[in-house]
């Protein structure tokens, strides 16, 4: 219930007086219908009485009144839950994305981490539960009490039933808790899964590949396997939980035709009256009913408080300390970097990917980083980027171990370009800036403009209606513009380079060029890296030889280590993979 209390504190944080409005509302709810478990025995009484049809009219019309009154607050509640709830959905549901992008990124490659997230947003969905939990709960506990005070003055028999249909609903709405966490437990993977079908078909960067290869039957029977998983789940879940109501339904019968039998013969004997006997099968149904809502309620209830332990637990979770180290300042005159003897495998992962790896990389000095695929180059830079920590080893810059550095100040040195990069569905300028447009300095504008026209994009940019301040995709304007795979990665090294960061890094961000064009690019990055301490990684060895130096990742270690002359006579793996893409463009 913990969790259940701490939302509705939370709600009520963002709606005001919602706490208040909701419990008047609810109690109301619960009260309201009581005048009409009493008002069949008031009319049978007056016309086996004193006969007076304005009486009984009174009555009826109360009934009317009341059942209208009923109605009104069942509606304000209704638009109170709903208002409120709304906002409650919106306000979280960007704390959650707020949350997941202030995430490790060690964090947010995990497949459990996902999984969290996930059960997060299904919390947020449940929400609106509470006014079944509740509401009903109240309404249910306040006419279970009124009913129960009512039998209590019949016979001690009647309430003896009822509690005896208590506990054996007791061990019924364990199975429905157990059912209700075993439902959430096996649906959230394959929903996620399922969302990302949903989402994945509705993306507009996959729809040239989906079209061309006719993957339309391909992705829907992907989505198809998984919404299959999910009504399967789904109809077991249903399936259990109707046995298990049903069976208490059963009982309940079993409890109302005891009763039933004990008031018919009560009323033969002339023990109650006719009115009596109303008002008692009345006060016995809704007691039952009572009974039988807040039992399974109680279920759900613990379901959904395990649900928002989800929610509570990923909003709880650590964020990526910018401030962690404890160096607030460094002299960036001189770059030097430093592997030492490091080692690293990935979260959950048995095997190294990288094992005692030692190179430094001298200031001022570009060094070319090469090898296979999967040898371990994204992977180095990833270290280098504080995204990972080494399982083994340290990382040093300027002789100073990396993760004893404030991580905001780290990041002011570094001027990295990743091979998976991306660019965001807004303006060229604030995508390069990272600013938004009323942000952007002159200063950031002027250095926007020297790196377009150190990237041959000057020209591209000003066929643009909007110039640098033109949306890429058309997502938010008409006014826009889908650049190409080359003009994006010039984009994105173009963000690098208005960054002004000491230490640049490429992650082979030329792969959308052509061998001439990435040469050219080299040529310039070269000239604007000139004096500054860089490490790129390219999968066309014809850039390497521009490198001071060659450094080769083969099998986790460091192999060779050289300018390409020398690894030219060393005939290592460095050589037989230069000579053998050389061929290619002979």
């Amino acid at each position: 219930m913990k969790n259940i209390l701490k939302l509705l504190k939370k709600i009520n944080k963002i709606h005001k007086n919602f706490i208040k409005k909701f419990v008047i509302f609810s109690l109301l709810m619960g009260i309201l219908p009581l005048f009409s478990i009493i008002a069949p025995k008031l009319i049978i009484d007056e016309i086996y009485g004193q006969k007076r049809l304005k009486i009984i009219f009174i009555i009826a019309f109360l009934v009317l009144i009341f059942d209208f009154i009923r109605g009104l607050v069942n509606r304000l509640n209704a638009n109170l839950l709903t208002e409120s709830f709304e906002s409650f959905f919106d306000v979280y549901t960007f704390k959650l994305s707020e949350k997941a992008i202030k995430l490790p990124v060690e964090k947010s490659d995990s497949k459990t981490v996902q999984d969290e997230m996930e059960k997060a947003h299904y919390a947020i969905f449940e929400i609106f539960k509470i006014y079944d939990l509740f509401a009903i709960t109240i309404n249910s506990t306040i006419t279970g009490i009124f009913s129960l005070v009512v039998l209590m003055n019949l016979s001690v028999f009647v309430v003896l039933v009822v509690l005896i249909l208590i506990l054996l609903n007791k061990k019924i709405v364990k199975l429905i808790k157990t059912n209700e966490l075993d439902y959430q437990k096996n649906d959230i993977p394959k929903l996620r899964a399922y969302r990302f079908f949903i989402n994945f078909s509705q993306d507009h960067r996959y729809f040239k590949d989906i079209k061309i290869y006719n993957g339309e039957d391909f992705i829907l029977k992907k989505s198809e396997i998984f919404h299959q998983k999910l009504v399967k789940n789904s109809n077991a879940y249903y399936t259990k939980n109707g046995i298990y109501v049903g069976l208490m339904n059963v009982f309940s019968n079993f409890s109302i035709l005891g009763s039933l039998f004990f008031l018919v013969v009560k009323l033969i004997e002339k023990a109650i009256s006719l009115a009596d006997f109303t008002l008692y099968f009345n006060s016995l149904i809704s007691l039952i009913n009572a009974s039988k809502e807040i039992q399974k309620n109680y279920a759900q209830v613990i379901a959904f408080n395990s649900q928002l332990q989800s929610l509570f637990d990923f909003l709880n979770q650590k964020e990526e300390n910018f401030d962690e180290g404890k160096i607030k300042k460094i002299n960036t005159e001189k770059i030097t970097i430093k592997f030492d003897n490091v080692s690293f495998k990935y979260p959950k992962s048995k095997e190294n990917i990288l094992e005692n790896c030692s190179f430094e990389i001298k200031n001022g000095e570009t060094v070319a980083l090469v090898g296979k695929n999967g040898a371990g180059k994204s992977t180095i830079v990833k270290l280098l980027c504080k995204f990972y920590k080494p399982t083994k080893g340290n990382i040093y810059i300027n002789g100073i171990n990396i993760n004893d550095i404030d991580t905001k100040t780290y990041y002011k040195i570094l001027s990295p370009t990743f091979q998976d990069f991306r660019l965001f569905p807004f303006r060229i300028s604030e995508n390069i800036s990272a600013n938004l447009l009323d942000e952007i300095t002159n200063y950031q504008r002027e250095k926007m403009d020297e790196s377009f026209y150190l990237l041959n994009l000057k020209s591209w940019i000003d066929k643009l209606i909007n110039k640098e301040d033109t949306f890429l995709t058309f997502l938010f304007s008409k006014n826009s513009v889908e650049p190409s795979g080359g003009i994006g990665q010039k984009l994105a090294l173009s963000r690098s380079i208005v960054h002004e960061g000491k230490f640049f890094i490429m992650d082979e961000p030329t792969s959308a060029l052509d061998p001439r064009s990435e040469q050219e690019i080299f040529e310039k990055m070269l000239d604007i890296s000139k004096g500054q301490t860089s490490l790129f990684i390219s999968h066309r060895l014809s850039s390497t030889k521009y490198a001071d130096r060659i450094i080769v990742c083969d099998n986790k270690k460091i192999t060779e280590n050289g300018n390409h002359e020398k690894l030219m006579k060393d005939d290592g793996l460095y050589k037989k993979m230069y000579l053998s893409q050389a061929k290619l463009y002979d």
